[in-house]
């Protein structure tokens, strides 16, 4: 049983790894919605808020070709199957345009009316179309059939599947809508301040697997309704914030949402203040002569989270030395979320929660009277860079823990160039051979090999990197920071 718990982890951790490529086109459209409206320039908005229109497409083609890592045939099939998908639900059901436009159980998704799926609807054809791509697209076909063998054959079986699925969807799709509802009734009911204590709780806490990027996108994309001025329905606490934005809707507030933001704003206290603390602590309590190496791992870290709301490169220098800090880190981010929802603060992040995303989604939109209340972040961010600092001080002191500076080693990945870190890894896993595959998203190469048994955790250890987490019997996720992505590119091309 636990095996197969660590498994489907393994699994999740993939899924999660591929929702970061569509995520991550969500700045671009943050900033021009809110350069848009500080400017007060329509077009502006309306570019940004195309990409938040098409959320279900976006998911699609993202979640394809991170979960089968070609982006051609991938991408092509995912939206092969988002198209036929939602033609067979509209024709099986006889939705009509006007039902669509109407909200409800019915949405408009690329000019098609069809059910309401939101972006589980692109997600279900993203996974469909890499699935097909992994199983066919070094399939062989009859001489007679040559043509269309390998990866041509790949979007044909994701249009035979898609219509499969698209006469199934309509039969089951209620039911998981139905429980879609119930739990975002509950999330945006009366305990309000229990459910933001929850999120922030739970994502903190399952940063170390990387599962997190599972756990918000039901938050920011599907729980909660909102109706546009235009009368569509809009779901999900990110999307409605930004569709609130433009609207005008100056309190972030309606009839049927309350508080946009509440599921986004209360990481900025944590990265403005709290961990660049927790960075500073950790400096202070280095040995004199691990100083020099702390100073550049931890202020280069702080900086980052900062400015930009990345956060593992802190987390991972004492997640796995001080499991205490780690539940304690979490628990102070769903105080975070609570707090800032009960200071009636209204900020979106992008993907992120740093100083960018606080000028643009929390200072600027104030400026033309949006109540983001964004003084909120500096009155709860003080206290808890106070608490951070000492409390880590104290940790880190009454445990002896191995933070950095406090090693015998003062070797770290910047020591190497990605391409001798390329050779290490390989090298520590038991050769190129014993790859399967390898990606990287914001901060992880994310490796999977054949056997774990060929692995080194030793030498992987020696890399200096900032962490290692190993996800079932064969997945391997190690933190290099920014650099992840460039490394995975070095093993791509062995």
């Amino acid at each position: 049983m636990f095996k197969k718990i660590i498994n489907s982890f393994s699994k999740l951790s993939l899924i999660g790894r591929s929702l970061m490529l569509p995520i991550s086109l969500l700045p671009a459209a943050g900033l021009l919605l809110a350069f848009g409206d500080k400017l007060d320039l329509p077009l502006m908005m309306n570019a940004g808020g195309v990409i938040f229109d098409n959320l279900p497409l976006l998911f699609a083609l993202g979640s394809a070709v991170g979960l089968a890592g070609e982006s051609g045939i991938a991408a092509l099939s995912a939206a092969v199957s988002i198209l036929i998908i939602n033609m067979t639900i509209s024709s099986v059901l006889h939705i009509t345009p006007e039902m669509a436009l109407k909200g409800g159980e019915y949405a408009m998704v690329l000019g098609i009316p069809s059910l309401q799926m939101g972006v589980f609807g692109g997600l279900i054809s993203g996974i469909l179309a890499a699935v097909c791509y992994n199983k066919f697209h070094k399939i062989q076909l009859p001489e007679f059939l040559g043509f269309f063998s390998g990866k041509r054959f790949v979007a044909i079986a994701t249009a035979i599947f898609s219509f499969l699925l698209g006469l199934l969807l309509p039969h089951i799709w209620l039911y998981i809508q139905s429980g879609i509802n119930a739990l975002s009734g509950i999330v945006n009911g009366e305990n309000q301040a229990i459910s933001t204590f929850i999120f922030g709780l739970t994502e903190r806490a399952l940063i170390p697997l990387g599962l997190h990027h599972v756990w918000y996108p039901s938050f920011w994309f599907s729980f909660g309704e909102y109706t546009t001025n235009a009368g569509n329905i809009i779901h999900g606490d990110q999307t409605i914030w930004f569709k609130m934005l433009s609207d005008g809707v100056k309190t972030f507030s309606s009839p049927t949402y309350q508080n946009a933001g509440k599921f986004m704003q209360g990481e900025f206290p944590l990265m403005l203040f709290a961990l660049p603390a927790a960075c500073l602590a950790m400096y202070h309590e280095a040995h004199s002569k691990g100083k020099k190496m702390a100073a550049g791992i931890l202020f280069s870290a702080a900086l980052t989270c900062f400015i930009t709301g990345i956060t593992e490169p802190v987390e991972f220098t004492f997640i796995f030395v001080a499991p205490i800090l780690y539940i304690f880190n979490a628990i102070m981010a769903g105080f975070a979320y609570m707090s800032m929802y009960l200071l009636d603060a209204h900020i979106a992040k992008s993907f992120s929660a740093g100083l960018i995303d606080y000028i643009s989604f929390g200072i600027m939109p104030s400026f033309n009277g949006f109540e983001t209340n964004y003084i909120s972040v500096v009155i709860i961010g003080i206290p808890m860079a106070l608490t951070y600092y000492f409390v880590f001080r104290f940790i880190i002191r009454k445990f002896n823990l191995k933070t950095p500076g406090r090693t015998n080693t003062s070797v770290t990945a910047d020591d190497y160039t990605d391409v001798e870190l390329k050779e290490m890894i390989l090298k520590s896993i038991g050769g190129e051979s014993n790859l399967v595959s390898n990606g990287a998203c914001i901060t992880r190469l994310r490796l999977e090999v054949k056997s774990m048994d060929l692995v080194s955790k030793d030498a992987l250890d020696a890399l200096g990197s900032k962490g290692i987490v190993y996800i079932g019997k064969n997945g391997i996720q190690i933190i290099f920071g920014a650099r992840a992505q460039f490394i995975s590119a070095e093993i791509g091309e062995v």
